[in-house]
């Protein structure tokens, strides 16, 4: 793909969860990963002689918090009045400054639609670290092999981690703002599934599946991530800047985000990553985010 002011050239290598983002010349990949660590629901007990059978685990009974969550009719994402600072992402300082704001306005954005979700939304942390000396960060201290990100719940608290050795010393700097962004945004969206339990359920999700049945689960649960992003920045594309070349540049990174060059399907095609955000960035609703009644095709 060649923008109108940069080409860009596909430089692919792929991480632990088998993302990949082509990035412009002397920019480094990003990647997208998380690990979760959902607390488990219980299966509820049937009244006394009632008949059981084993179920599968896709099923009303276990998932309707996550199949018909009321998330998906909370409404659209609202543009919020944030004061955005100059993006400064060649320090980590000047990252941290910047996604701590962004982070902010994502909480202001969401906070609404989870409280019409009848859940509550806790605070989260953004929290840097090298994966060089992870030790050095003790909250991310055990990041999963080669990820960029994570998400983990601890402490009544999200945390957020981030490898900052990705973005610093980046030439292009409006390209190392979308893929920062559009980072960012996906934990989050982590973060939103946690405060409505889709991530409470995902246990259960999983329990009985086979390995390409679990990866299936696993490729709802990423790519909503990413379209609950995309919803947001979608929403507020003015504030972000998310235009002209910026948003040639966004459409880029998410259509070329897959795991086709990983050993492990577990987040999504290219195609089908495109999909779901380009679907929720234009319509700013996490309606348009419920992977979990998607066909097989669209979460391949």
């Amino acid at each position: 793909m060649r923008s109108a002011l940069v080409a860009l050239v596909v430089l692919a290598t792929a991480t632990a969860c088998g993302w990949v983002i082509p990035v412009a010349v002397e920019t480094t990949a990003v990647s997208v990963t998380s690990t979760p660590t959902p607390t488990p629901t219980p299966t509820p007990i049937p009244p006394s002689g009632t008949a059981t059978t084993p179920s599968d685990p896709i099923t009303f009974d276990m998932t309707g918090g996550v199949v018909h969550s009321k998330l998906y009719a909370a409404g659209k994402v609202p543009a919020v009045r944030c004061v955005v600072p100059r993006p400064r992402l060649t320090t980590k300082a000047g990252l941290l400054a910047y996604g701590k704001v962004l982070v902010a306005c994502m909480g202001t954005a969401w906070a609404p639609l989870v409280d019409k979700s009848d859940a509550v939304m806790a605070p989260v942390e953004l929290i840097p670290y090298s994966a060089r000396r992870p030790k050095a960060t003790p909250a991310c201290a055990d990041p999963p092999a080669d990820a960029d990100a994570f998400y983990y719940f601890g402490g009544f608290t999200g945390k957020i981690c981030f490898d900052t050795d990705l973005y610093l010393d980046t030439k292009d700097q409006d390209f190392n703002l979308v893929n920062f962004e559009q980072l960012i945004a996906h934990e989050y969206g982590h973060h939103v599934q946690y405060s409505v339990g889709i991530l409470t359920l995902y246990d259960e999700l999983m329990r009985g599946k086979s390995a390409a049945g679990q990866l299936e689960v696993m490729r709802r649960k990423e790519l909503q991530a990413s379209c609950l992003g995309a919803a947001f920045l979608g929403a507020n594309k003015r504030t972000f800047g998310i235009s002209g070349l910026r948003l040639r540049y966004w459409r880029y990174v998410v259509s070329h985000v897959g795991d086709e060059y990983s050993k492990v399907r577990d987040h999504g095609s290219r195609k089908n990553h495109a999909y779901w955000t380009t679907h929720s960035f234009a319509s700013a609703d996490p309606a348009s985010c419920n992977t979990f009644t998607a066909p097989a095709t669209k979460v391949r």
